[in-house]
């Protein structure tokens, strides 16, 4: 089989149409030494390419002293005892598909913090009149060719804002995942949901 792809296509094929296309194509049992199909019936498109992105942001408002308070106190309690968690920001991401920032636990948003926080970098600490604001941004890529792209990128970026709006912090961390490490389906639909920007008053 070639190694270089077509021009890109977007394919509206179902879960199962899916399947058994990367079946034929992965099958080299179809295809002779030279890369012609030999397989029974029609040829398959292996050339058919999936490129996916979205983005989703939640920003926190601390209107009160009380409601920055009570964030940096989670936020010292939950360090101590949240670990390092690679998929924290797969969470937050499927979290969002159905329930909404709301049901985003705040030891979830420590974890993603964390290596930084193992680096000496100070949590995002807050103040009256302050946000924080959490951007998920994500990229899914699939193709039936057994040398095609397959994946989801997240990237997150992280800023904090003070009371003028002015950034204070912002930082971004970037993590790949590979299709056959994730429950099947859920990185094309985290990359699938509408773009949405949202903000809530934290108590």
């Amino acid at each position: 089989m070639q190694s270089d792809f077509a021009t890109a296509t977007q394919t509206r094929l179902g879960p199962a149409q899916r399947k058994e296309l990367e079946n034929k194509c992965h099958n080299r049992l179809n295809w002779s030494d030279g890369g012609n199909w030999i397989g029974s019936g029609r040829k398959p498109n292996c050339f058919l390419k999936d490129e996916i992105t979205n983005s989703r942001s939640h920003t926190y408002l601390f209107k009160t002293d009380s409601a920055a308070t009570n964030w940096n106190l989670e936020h010292e309690k939950a360090i101590r005892y949240t670990g390092h968690l690679a998929t924290a920001g797969l969470t937050v991401a499927a979290t969002l598909l159905t329930s909404g920032m709301a049901a985003v636990a705040i030891g979830t948003i420590v974890a993603i913090t964390k290596d930084e926080i193992q680096a000496g970098v100070e949590y995002p600490r807050m103040a009256r009149g302050w946000s924080f604001e959490m951007i998920f941004a994500h990229s899914f890529k699939w193709s039936p060719h057994p040398w095609g792209q397959k994946g989801l990128t997240q990237k997150i970026t992280l800023i904090s804002r003070d009371f003028e709006g002015a950034i204070v912090r912002e930082s971004t961390t970037t993590r790949k995942y590979q299709l056959s490490e994730l429950p099947d389906g859920l990185a094309r639909a985290i990359a699938s949901a509408p773009s949405l920007k949202t903000t809530s008053t934290y108590a």
